[in-house]
């Protein structure tokens, strides 16, 4: 019966050390978050997206591998979610966003502005 349980620990103790390595290995590369400046593009390839907690609650992100291989996650705003589907953006899509500075609405409010270009040329 000892031995069932040695048995049993050691391959949970193992598994348990493979997600310490996985999770050790994710937190090393966990993308920073964007912080634009008004004119700042943001280049890259989207490779994904997540959830996460900032400033004004839980939203998602987008996540875009830039040029020197680094992942950048960049908030999901209503304009950018509506604009990525109007444009077709699938992962893979090469993307330009910049980001234009703090304008006002008709109504008063501000907002961040952003321009949108999505290149949907695949590489081979």
């Amino acid at each position: 019966m000892n031995e069932l349980i040695e048995t049993k620990n050691t391959a949970l103790a193992t598994n348990l050390q493979d997600r310490f390595k996985a999770l050790r290995a994710q937190a090393a590369t966990a993308p920073e978050t964007w912080e634009p400046v008004a004119g700042e593009c943001l280049l890259g390839v989207l490779v994904g997206s997540q959830k996460a907690v900032g400033t004004y609650g839980e939203n998602y992100q987008m996540l875009i591998q830039d040029e020197s291989g680094a992942v950048v996650a960049a908030w999901l705003t209503q304009w950018l979610k509506d604009n990525l589907r109007a444009q077709g953006t699938d992962k893979g899509d090469l993307i330009a966003l910049t980001f234009l500075g703090k304008k006002q609405s008709p109504a008063g409010r501000m907002y961040n502005a952003y321009s949108l270009i999505v290149d949907k040329t695949k590489q081979p």
